[in-house]
């Protein structure tokens, strides 16, 4: 007897994680896709129980899967101070603000304030705010603390701090801390910081579902599991979410290398890793990735470069995070001992130390096979032609950002408009064999997919919500960067894209295909309209209407 249906999703048009097809709807029982067909042919399940929705033309695809992601955190920050929605200096201002009369006396902890609005910003701005009590607010990126005096005070940081390693205490003329602190300089304070409970990053976690869900997002990749920039471990809150039901999203995890590793205590970390993996893996949480930030970021300087930032004379070009031995050392045993490498890297310099230990790796350990880890490397800013091509050959996924796409003219002073241009090379790496993922890096930026994938289609920045436009960093001037570049830019399909945030990423952190096809699991999604159907300019006008995961509705619009 055929088994009838309990969700028919119908009138659409099915994207499958490939390729859009001839089919219109979709049938589910449980939490698996039984029909996949024309509309006729996928009512034939339906029963007296059965739940019919109509999808109005829109396009139903799998589930998107943001392959790297800090989804705990960027929930903690929605549920304490949250301040990516500010349009203005004034309007950040003014949420601390706010947020100080709000509360009780203790830390203001939050986040998400923009360095196009504050390019160097210090304790004297929030100083005026709240001089008594200590404020400590990351920036939109997550690798600068802006912190008041009273914080400072409390962390022991003054003028006599000595500089961290691959980090920056920015001092005044007087020689005393701004109050601006980069990479591994905002540690200093972060320890000082009470911790959010296991009890509120769990809360942060459920919260973060909830808003993924809204945008189609099914499933993700935590993209650090463990003590990082002030912030305690949240993997004891995806373990009691997953123990008690409440995370029902498909989640992996990568377990994080801090900055500091020296080479004779690699072994001792690879051992703990697998402990670690396999502890996790009895509770039904995937951990099979090690997270290690290679460089920093373009905006802080602190991206390794093969050649020098624009605004130094005296030939600076980053830092690694690592000594080069180092990465050498944990690159080799990691893939021998099964982890997959999700490395963070923005300079060009980063890309090739990153690739050669990866190539090290495969010559030591054995080529790529099917079951050899699935290394990938993030965000890719800048990437030389050559080392693009390399992607495909060795087995690395480029796991694309898309938003940090588009022409930025924030970072031209630093890294100069041929590189800016030339960067997130996104077809050369396809066109060279590579396989690609997508995901958001919120709350670094914000994780709707249509708006990545309009930038990766495009290569411009979706339209901005009216608002007064913010200051340009001096040697940045207003329409500096095309809107576009030419026509052989790296810009993907729109197959491509779409694949890359559905089966590309489900594939790498999952481990699953990813499909709407019969058989798979029914994490689905339908958008308002059908980007296939849309000039490539509104693609950004897309929004999610349904979301389905095991499949049941867990979101309608």
């Amino acid at each position: 007897m055929t088994e009838l249906a309990d969700l028919v999703i119908v009138n659409g048009r099915v994207f499958d994680g490939r390729v859009r097809t001839v089919h219109t709807a979709v049938a589910v029982a449980t939490d698996r896709i039984v029909r996949v067909g024309s509309d006729a042919r996928v009512l034939e399940l339906r029963g007296d129980a059965t739940r019919v929705v109509d999808a109005a033309g829109g396009v139903i695809h799998p589930g998107f899967v943001d392959a790297h992601v800090h989804a705990a955190f960027a929930g903690v920050e929605r549920l304490s101070l949250d301040l990516t929605p500010a349009t203005s200096i004034e309007q950040t201002l003014a949420l601390i603000r706010a947020a100080a009369e709000g509360s009780e006396a203790g830390w203001i902890t939050g986040g998400g304030w923009s360095h196009e609005l504050f390019p160097t910003p210090t304790r004297h701005e929030l100083d005026a705010i709240v001089p008594d009590r200590p404020v400590a607010l990351s920036d939109a990126g997550h690798h600068t603390l802006w912190v008041n005096s009273r914080a400072l005070e409390l962390a022991g940081v003054d003028r006599d701090t000595p500089q961290p390693h691959n980090g920056r205490i920015h001092l005044d003329a007087d020689g005393d801390p701004t109050g601006y602190l980069n990479e591994t300089a905002a540690e200093l304070v972060g320890r000082a910081i009470p911790r959010a409970t296991d009890d509120e990053v769990l809360a942060g976690l459920l919260n973060a579902q909830e808003y993924l869900w809204s945008i189609g997002v099914t499933g993700w990749h935590e993209a650090i599991l463990g003590e990082y920039n002030g912030k305690g471990d949240c993997t004891p809150a995806y373990l009691q979410g997953i123990a008690d039901g409440g995370l029902r999203s498909a989640v992996s995890g990568a377990l994080w290398i801090a900055p500091g590793l020296q080479l004779d205590e690699v072994p001792a970390l690879v051992a703990r890793f697998v402990e670690l993996r396999e502890r996790n893996a009895r509770a039904g949480f995937s951990t099979s990735t090690a997270k290690v930030m290679i460089d920093g970021v373009p905006h802080g300087e602190t991206a390794a470069l093969l050649e020098p930032y624009c605004n130094h004379g005296d030939g600076f070009a980053g830092e690694l995070h690592f000594d080069e031995a180092v990465i050498r050392a944990f690159v080799a045993q990691l893939d021998a001992a099964d982890f997959a490498l999700h490395l963070h890297i923005m300079g060009d310099r980063g890309i090739r130390v990153a690739l050669d230990a990866i190539e090290a790796a495969r010559a030591a350990n054995g080529p790529v096979h099917a079951q050899a880890p699935r290394h990938h490397i993030a965000h890719l800013s800048m990437v030389q032609p050559e080392d693009a091509a390399r992607f495909g050959p060795l087995g690395i996924t480029a796991n694309i950002q898309g938003l940090w796409a588009a022409p930025d003219p924030y970072v031209v002073p630093m890294i100069g408009e041929e590189r800016m241009l030339a960067g997130y090379p996104f077809r050369a790496m396809a066109d060279g064999g590579a396989q690609l993922a997508m995901g958001s890096d919120w709350p670094v930026s914000p994780p709707d997919p249509w708006l990545a994938i309009h930038v990766v289609v495009n290569r411009w920045a979706p339209p901005p919500p009216e608002a007064p436009a913010p200051p340009m960093p001096e040697g940045a001037e207003s329409g500096a960067l095309p809107p576009t570049l030419d026509a052989e830019h790296q810009a993907l399909t729109l197959e491509q894209a779409f694949a890359a945030y559905t089966s590309g990423s489900t594939e790498l952190v999952l481990g699953r295909p990813g499909r709407v096809r019969v058989g798979e699991r029914a994490d689905l999604a339908v958008a308002t309209g059908d980007p296939f159907d849309l000039p490539a300019e509104a693609i950004v006008s897309l929004q999610t209407a349904v979301t389905v995961v095991g499949g049941e509705i867990v979101y309608e619009r």
